[in-house]
């Protein structure tokens, strides 16, 4: 398959060779990355410097960023312009930061039309050495002065040495914001970035134009091939409906930095990233009352959402009725995994309809697409309803031996060695907490099925339910109402907010996974480090205190510890237990 496929390269670039690459021809310059803007000359470059302040606008236009590189990118200009400003004395009255999937922004009010003036002070020699019993300037502070450029007699004495004090004009800002913004672009860092073309700059996806202006003047400045100017582009059903050719696309003129949001707001895209994520809400909430329903709140879907789109339409689908008797969890799993869908609710119950938020306020079919999404959570509900048959096929305890399968830790064993240790750590753990032998006997048998559900096809295909089947198909199987309710609640809380266990059963066990979790892995050289926690064990560290102070509950972590320790398979020393309370 490598061969066959550096193959098809290989013709593929004699074939454009044999064209002289006529795709290069693009319009758009190629110059390398962080260029001096005197190799790309401003169409402004004959203006006169500003003598007022000017607003400033930054757009980065690149391909659809990922969602979560959206947020951080913002984060990092409001952070990184700020001090870049600051380094290069440029006053200003505000800094906003925003962004959409193909756009990054930066908008500086009141920005300065020159640096601010600055005193250099340098020390010298010490006075006695400076000058001699006549008061005349030394050899030594002769050549101070010299090395320093001002004259001998403009040495400053103060504190029993000599000063040498200059007064450094400021620049136009039109001067040093080329090199701020190219600064800016060179100190982004990524999670994960990608290379596309000669320049060699790394950037979330390719980076397609920049805009970047102060007041109607042009910071001139190239990055990653491209030269920074005033054009930029529209969104993407725009295209389409210009009915452009491919690699064509829609562009507007920015008149000047006071004028880009209105000039965007035109083409139809809300920049505003808190105005785009209220307004989905809005949207989704009124399409879900089409359906006399709701949607449910999650903070979590609606940002990621709103990181997806530029321009928001909210469209309401339906799917049949047959596949409500699934229960509500995979509903909505499926939707918002697979889907970024919302779900429509009534009195707590699931309606047979789903909101998706298209990215295009001004769409031509709009039932094509509907249908198109209907078309595809059917396909989506048809694989969740065969994994669920697969599963309830069998009762939960069946599934058990098969976490032989799963490595926990190399060095700590499989899930079900995991589940051996919490099968006699749950119930020490329930006696630590007082609990009475009904709560025992429960934990113990939740304890012995509480991870069976990892190997089941649902949770396989939707990790995010591991626990959540794990308590249905617990019922289904005829286990005590008690059992699968602490199934269900010993991954509680999952995250910060979330709810701790309601059960002494639920609680107990939530716990001793959370200990054997800790004790083992820290043990086994597994601990977190500054960068990285692949087993999430801060993230278990505070779910233990969380549930501790959510239920009130007297409990010593050390000795839970202790007892978790003693389980281990490999040697748990008392510098790694004080590690981990720590």
């Amino acid at each position: 398959m490598r061969s066959q496929s550096r193959a098809v390269a290989e013709l593929y670039i004699r074939q454009r060779e044999q064209e002289e690459f006529p795709w290069l021809d693009s319009g758009e310059q190629t110059v390398a990355a962080g260029e001096p803007s005197a190799l790309v000359p401003s169409p402004d470059s004959l203006q006169e410097p500003a003598t007022e302040a000017q607003d400033l606008i930054l757009e980065l236009g690149s391909e659809e960023l990922p969602a979560a590189d959206v947020v951080d990118g913002m984060e990092q200009i409001r952070l990184l312009l700020s001090d870049l400003l600051s380094d290069a004395r440029l006053a200003y009255t505000d800094l906003h930061v925003t962004g959409t999937p193909r756009r990054l922004i930066a908008y500086v009010t009141g920005l300065a039309p020159r640096q601010t003036d600055e005193t250099l002070e340098k020390r010298g020699p010490a006075l006695d050495r400076a000058y001699d019993a006549d008061g005349r300037p030394t050899r030594a502070a002769q050549g101070f002065a010299a090395g320093q450029g001002v004259p001998v007699e403009d040495l400053v004495a103060r504190d029993n040495y000599v000063y040498a004090v200059k007064r450094v004009a400021g620049q136009s800002a039109a001067d040093v914001l080329p090199q701020v913004c190219i600064a800016l672009l060179e100190g982004l860092r990524w999670n994960k970035a990608m290379r596309w073309n000669s320049s060699g700059i790394a950037y979330p996806r390719p980076l397609r134009w920049i805009v970047a202006l102060y007041g109607e003047r042009v910071i001139p400045f190239a990055f990653a091939g491209v030269v920074s100017g005033r054009t930029s582009r529209g969104p993407r059903y725009a295209d389409a409906a210009a009915g452009l050719e491919a690699g064509e696309f829609t562009t507007f003129d920015i008149a000047g930095g006071a004028d880009y949001f209105a000039a965007v707001a035109a083409q139809g895209v809300v920049v505003n990233r808190e105005e785009r994520r209220r307004l989905i809400q809005q949207l989704v909430q009124d399409a879900a009352a089409h359906a006399a329903g709701y949607a449910p709140e999650d903070p979590d879907l609606l940002d990621e959402v709103t990181d997806l789109v530029e321009s928001p339409q909210a469209l309401l689908g339906r799917f049949e009725d047959k596949y409500l008797e699934l229960p509500m969890p995979v509903l909505i799993g499926v939707m918002k995994k697979h889907q970024r869908y919302f779900p429509v609710l009534r009195d707590g119950q699931m309606l047979p309809y789903f909101i998706t938020v298209a990215n295009a306020r001004a769409l031509a079919q709009p039932d094509v697409v509907t249908a198109g999404n209907e078309g595809v959570i059917r396909a989506r509900y048809a694989d969740a309803a065969y994994f669920y048959r697969q599963d309830t096929a069998r009762d939960l305890d069946s599934f058990t031996p098969r976490l032989g399968t799963l490595t926990f830790h190399e060095r700590l064993g499989s899930m079900l060695d995991k589940v051996e240790r919490l099968k006699k750590l749950a119930p020490r753990i329930a006696s630590m907490l007082d609990a009475g032998q009904d709560d025992i006997d429960v934990v113990t048998r939740a304890a012995a099925l509480c991870k069976s559900d990892l190997v089941t096809s649902m949770v396989v295909e939707m990790t995010s339910l591991q626990g959540v089947m794990g308590e249905i198909y617990a019922r289904r199987s005829g286990e005590p109402e008690a059992v699968a309710q602490a199934i269900g609640e010993h991954y509680r809380p999952r995250t910060a907010g979330d709810a701790a266990p309601s059960s002494v059963a639920g609680l107990a066990l939530s716990l001793a996974d959370k200990l054997d979790s800790l004790a083992g892995l820290f043990a086994a050289g597994a601990a977190p480090t500054g960068s990285a926690d692949p087993f999430g064990l801060r993230r278990a560290a505070l779910g233990i205190v969380n549930a501790l102070l959510a239920t009130q509950t007297d409990f010593s972590v050390a000795e839970g510890l202790a007892e978790a320790a003693a389980l281990q398979p490999v040697p748990v020393s008392e510098e790694s237990l004080a590690e981990t309370a720590q």
